[in-house]
C-alpha cells in the first residue's frame, strides 16, 4: 500500500551498535542504509522554551519485500527531503502473520 498510495522515497539508517578495533583504538559504527518507500503524513514544526524550533516528521513504512526488513529503533535514522531525522518513536502494527509497518516519529538532528 505505501509504495502506490504514499512513494516518498527515504533512506532508512539502521544502525547496529559500533566495533572496536583494540590494535588501532578505532571505534568504527556499524550502519545499513535501505532505499525505501515511505508515507510521510505530517511534517511538525514546535518552540521549545523561546527561539528553539523542533522539526518532526511522522511517517509509516512497511516491512515487505519492497520496504524494512527489520523493526525499527530509536538508535535509527532516515533521510528525507535533503535532512537527516532521528527516530525518536516507533509503534508497530501487527497481525496473525506478523509485523506489517511502523509507525515512526523523527525529529531534525
Amino acid at each position: 500500500m505505501i509504495d502506490k498510495v504514499f512513494p516518498t522515497a527515504i533512506v532508512y539508517t539502521r544502525n547496529s551498535g559500533s566495533t572496536y578495533d583494540p590494535a588501532t583504538g578505532t571505534v568504527t559504527p556499524s550502519a545499513t542504509d535501505y532505499n525505501i518507500k515511505a508515507g510521510i503524513i505530517a511534517t511538525t514544526r514546535s518552540e521549545q522554551g523561546g527561539v528553539e524550533e523542533i522539526y518532526e516528521i511522522t511517517l509509516y513504512i512497511q516491512h515487505t519485500a519492497s520496504g524494512l526488513p527489520h523493526t525499527p529503533t530509536t538508535a535509527d535514522r532516515i533521510t528525507y527531503g535533503g535532512q537527516v531525522w532521528k527516530v525518536v518513536s516507533v509503534a508497530p502494527s501487527y497481525r496473525s502473520a506478523g509485523e506489517i509497518a511502523s509507525k515512526i516519529v523523527a525529529r531534525a538532528s
